[in-house]
């Protein structure tokens, strides 16, 4: 391959190349030696036109010795650029004329001249007029370059499509184009360079147009499963760091379940990389060029914990956003235990001292995004306190961007883990040290983040602090013109003191302080002084307080308006409650005096609120009403017009002196009935990420009754009840009282949860179920999983599936006679590589008929497979259970989906498992019923009988005419039905029917008796006598008995 050491290099052959590159570097040198600005011009000017020259008579001319060469076309597609790039992009009409000659030099097979003509096109491609003339042209000539055998061509033609792909053009929308390229991925034959480039170049495509996968399923899951496949190889290093931000967009914008399945490989891979480069032994150590600043393949563990950060999720992110998510509780213990190791690992090799700048750099990188993540992996608390430690001691350092980041992880960090972490950051030295630094810290974008975190720590205990220094920092000079940060410091203050506040007095104090503090344009402030007069009015014990507290400060020479806007409403509303302490004359004073000094719409309310003060005092009348005739005359209208409608009321009430009037409009004001606090949805993020319930539980702040929130000011603390549980019956169905009992000890919930590493997706809707296309032959696996507990689930020349079911056996339960849970059952599953080659990239999905809405059956209990890769002849295993809820039709089983590349090929099997209402008694003793004798003929007509009487048609089901494969007789039915685990009733006296019974295990709605009558039929025209009649009766009023019958007439038809 040509390096690209200059695309001025001589590969044309022309004679008297060398004084062709002299005027070349003559030219650049010419232009960057020109003081004046018409010196470049006219030289700039001179060779466009000698270029055009060249160009034109190259077109013209017949004669091929005067035609301009590979080499030429190339040296003056290069002075266009250049002249392009130094009048910055200002000259661009003035060299389109070299377009076509572009085209001509794409053409090339030269390396030099190819790799010049998509270089100069890269930077013309983002205007319009140039993707207008040449689109088409360049379409087919990538088309070309892609089926090119020369790797060097498909290089640059995949550097295109990466560098412009993103524009404004038709490039993304080229099905063809998107397809040639995905077949360089899917390619066995590419090579590493090619894949790598081009799972870039993909990327660039699939963010301009992200339909490519989302409008075809089918194509989607193909597609996705075929970049999956570039992981078979895990210590291809430098494959994966191409392919991991493919992978993340994917898992981010388009569909997160499928790359789940990738975490297994993604843990080992990341555990394989650390543990290689902190060997010390020579023969495991990972090879230097992977080595950077004393720090492995930091490129590879960044972008794998970046994957991992979206795929897995906390516990205690009930509302993560990332539908089909991992919880890192139901990651299996192996592949936990690894990823904590490697996590461990890291953060303890990028905590080391180190003087080197760069090397400094890359661990603080790593940390910080590690940090982030390991929070998700801790259950005990331990790493959580860990990582809080290790970033409260980066909150000193000289780093501007350090402080930043830290700031940032730890707001994540208390947002996700709630109370553990807050606890630890609320420390008394973390706690001094944060403030510290928001007092003295001179960056405003580390102040806000300081602020954020602040409110993201408070809590009942630490309110006071907290709230107190908050409310100092805005007084302070330096930051008198960030009315931004003040508008965010007085909403999140606002909102603190009244989710937290358990002092009356405290709480108004600190209202007030926050609102004198707010700059005299309030109109972002409205919010607060808004909501701290609906808290006032619906708490009558603060009515009096308030109305004191509040003329203090409007005494003040500087009032914030605010204030005055707050004191207008209020002191309009309870004036007559300070009247002993203040004259109401005063109080009109008092506002006649802020009148001048404030807004219009602050005047407005003012005038309200003198109507008010006249009601509370009519001697008044007089000076009101000279006030009211000064502002007749005001500018603006809506001061004018409150002044003579209230002036005309006054007047009214004096002449016929009657109140009657005054009392009907100036009515006191109701309580108000706003239960949620408007300022939160001013917080934006913050607001929105306030931690879980792991958190101490905030007073639940309401305008209706705030009086039962906030205690007395003696009182510091609040009492709460815990809400009791919802009630649950125990309902059990009797049968009769020497026959069948079954008992109901299930409760009717479970956890979804499933511990899986390969995948148990998990859906609000059936829609993933339904979209399945299974493969073609899936019936008889299907059958025969129904049938036998154990067997072929499926068969290839590659790969051979089989399967095991038998009852499910906890730690504790060693009893299989008489286990614990009759409902569940265990499905262990081993997979057999049958190829001379090995398999790689083994995962599985299991996707149930539904997870939402009260399911009839969970998977739990979900173990990895034991190994991706399978060698030849080689086998591997994975095992889960299925808790059976409730009875569920058989058509709904779960089904798996198993995918894996063998000899490059990339394979995918879909299967129905066969998993039935009846599974529990299949893999069951007939002990575990509690069956000790065989049910005699007499008994099963009896409780035919009294299932009849008691229940009519409710709970049966019948089929006529079930004609079964091959020549099946009475006999061999009943052999199938014994080994199926029904009680058969030993009996000659009709010998042409089969009465059969069991009980059937559900664990939310209990246990059910079922009995059923198979009857050879006589009558049916059938060449082999294969006809048979069944009718099932079951204690359920349900479908029970209609799931039975179906599932019997699979078994009966394998």
């Amino acid at each position: 391959m040509e390096n690209t050491k200059s695309f001025l290099s001589n590969n044309s052959g022309v004679a008297n190349s060398a004084s062709l590159i002299k005027g070349l570097q003559l030219f650049i040198a010419d232009l960057r030696l020109s003081t004046q600005i018409d010196d470049q011009e006219k030289r700039i000017h001179s060779e466009l036109i000698k270029i055009k020259q060249q160009f034109e008579s190259s077109g013209k001319q017949k004669d091929r010795n005067s035609k301009v060469s590979g080499y030429q076309r190339k040296k003056n597609i290069a002075k266009l650029a250049y002249i392009y790039i130094t009048s910055n992009t200002n000259k661009l009409d003035d060299i389109l004329f070299g377009l076509k000659e572009i085209i001509i030099l794409l053409k090339s097979k030269v390396y030099s001249e190819k790799f010049m003509a998509y270089m100069t096109l890269e930077m013309l491609f983002q205007h319009e007029s140039v993707v207008e003339k040449i689109e088409s042209d360049i379409i087919q000539q990538l088309l070309i370059d892609f089926e090119s055998t020369n790797d060097d061509h498909v290089a640059l033609a995949l550097n295109f499509i990466g560098i412009v792909a993103g524009l404004k053009n038709n490039l993304a929308l080229n099905n063809e184009l998107v397809d040639e390229v995905f077949n360089i991925i899917r390619s066995p034959t590419s090579s590493l360079p090619l894949k790598k480039r081009t799972s870039l170049s993909f990327l660039n495509l699939l963010k301009t147009n992200p339909t490519l996968l989302t409008n075809n399923l089918q194509r989607q899951d193909l597609w996705i499963q075929r970049i999956i496949a570039l992981f078979d190889d895990q210590k291809n290093y430098r494959l994966m760091v191409s392919v991991l931000p493919l992978l993340t967009y994917i898992a981010s914008y388009i569909d997160t379940t499928s790359c789940t399945r990738l975490v297994p490989q993604l843990v080992q891979t990341l555990y394989d990389c650390i543990m290689a480069g902190t060997s010390s032994t020579v023969n495991s150590q990972l090879s230097k060029e992977y080595m950077f600043a004393n720090v492995p393949n930091p490129w590879l563990i960044t972008k794998i914990v970046s994957l991992l950060n979206i795929l897995i999720v906390s516990d205690n992110e009930v509302n993560s956003d990332v539908p089909g998510a991992l919880y890192a509780s139901n990651i299996g213990d192996d592949v936990l235990g690894k990823l904590r190791t490697s996590v461990s690992k890291v953060i303890e090799l990028t905590t080391r001292e180190t003087h080197d700048q760069m090397e400094k750099m890359v661990q603080n990188t790593i940390l910080f995004s590690l940090i982030n993540f390991s929070s998700k992996l801790d259950t005990t608390g331990t790493a959580t306190i860990n990582s809080i430690r290790t970033l409260c001691t980066l909150l000193v350092s000289p780093e501007v961007n350090i402080r930043f980041l830290t700031l940032d992880s730890l707001i994540k960090i208390c947002t996700i883990r709630g109370k553990i972490a807050i606890d630890e950051v609320c420390v008394a030295k973390n706690l001094t040290l944060i403030i510290k630094l928001m007092n003295y810290e001179k960056d405003a974008s580390l102040v806000r983040k300081i602020v954020d975190l602040l409110y993201v720590l408070t809590n009942t205990e630490n309110i006071k602090i907290i709230v107190n220094q908050l409310i100092k920092y805005p007084m302070k000079s330096k930051i008198n013109t960030d009315t931004k940060l003040k508008r965010d410091i007085a909403i999140k203050v606002s909102v603190l003191t009244e989710r937290y506040a358990t002092d009356i007095n405290w709480f108004l104090e600190i209202s007030l302080k926050l609102l004198s503090i707010l700059s005299n344009s309030a109109s972002q402030e409205e919010l607060i002084w808004e909501r701290l007069c609906q808290i006032i009015v619906n708490n009558p014990q603060l009515h009096k307080l308030a109305c004191e507290e509040i003329i203090e400060y409007m005494s003040t020479n500087n009032t914030s308006e605010s204030i005055v806007k707050a004191g207008a409403f209020i002191l309009g509303e309870y004036a007559n409650l300070i009247s002993d302490k203040y004259a109401i004359g005063d109080l009109f004073n008092l506002f006649s005096d802020k009148y001048f000094l404030v807004s219009n719409e602050t005047r407005a309310m003012i005038l309200t609120t003198i109507l008010k003060l006249y009601r509370f005092a009519p001697e008044l009348g007089s000076v009101v009403i000279k006030f009211y005739q000064l502002e007749l005359n005001s500018l603006d209208i809506e001061l004018q017009t409150r002044s003579y409608e209230y002036l005309k009321i006054v007047q009214l009430s004096k002449m016929n002196n009657d109140s009657n009037l005054l009392e009907f409009l100036l009515a006191p004001i109701p309580p108000f009935n706003s239960k949620t606090n408007p300022l939160l949805k001013r917080l934006g993020n913050v607001g929105n990420s306030t931690p879980t319930s792991a958190m101490p539980r905030p007073l639940s702040r309401s305008t209706s009754n705030l009086s039962h929130q906030i205690s007395s000011p003696t009182s510091t603390t609040s009492n709460f009840k815990p809400i009791p549980p919802a009630s649950r019956s125990r309902s059990s169905t009797t049968f009769s009282k020497n026959q069948f009992e079954f008992d109901n000890t299930s409760t009717m919930t479970d956890s979804l949860h499933t511990k899986s590493t390969n995948v148990v997706n998990v859906n609000n809707n059936n829609a993933s179920y339904m979209n399945q296309v299974l493969i073609s032959d899936w019936q008889t696996s299907f059958s025969r999983m129904l049938s036998f507990k154990q067997g072929n689930l499926y068969t290839s020349p590659f790969l051979k599936i089989m399967f095991r079911l038998a009852p499910f056996s906890s730690t504790t339960t060693t009893n299989l006679t008489n286990p614990d849970n009759p409902y569940k059952i265990t499905i262990s599953l081993i997979f057999l590589n049958q190829s001379e080659w090995p398999i790689n990239g083994l995962n599985t999905e299991l996707i149930p008929y539904k997870t939402q809405g009260n399911p009839e059956y969970i998977i739990t209990d979900t173990s990895a497979i034991t190994s991706n890769t399978i060698l030849p002849q080689k086998r591997v295993e994975q095992s889960f259970s299925i808790t059976i809820r409730r009875p569920f039709d058989a058509n709904t089983a779960p089904i798996m989906i198993t995918r894996y590349t063998c000899g490059g090929s990339v394979n995918k099997v879909t299967l129905k498992l066969g998993i039935s209402t009846l599974s529990p008694i299949l893999t069951a003793s007939k002990q575990i019923n509690g069956r000790s004798s065989i049910l005699t003929l007499s008994d099963f007509v009896s409780r035919w009988r009294q299932l009849r009487e008691n229940m009519d048609k409710e709970g049966e089901c019948q089929l006529n005419h079930l004609i079964l494969k091959g020549t099946k007789n009475i006999e061999t039915v009943k052999n199938v039905l014994n080994r199926i685990g029904f009680d058969i009733v030993d009996q000659t006296n009709i010998p042409s029917t089969i009465f059969l019974s069991t009980i059937i295990h559900t664990k939310s709605d209990g246990n059910y008796g079922c009995l059923i009558k198979i009857n050879k039929n006589q009558l049916a025209n059938d060449a082999n006598g294969n006809s048979f009649d069944i009718i099932c009766k079951t204690t359920s009023t349900g479908l029970l008995s209609k799931y039975i019958v179906d599932t019997l007439q699979y078994i009966l038809s394998l």
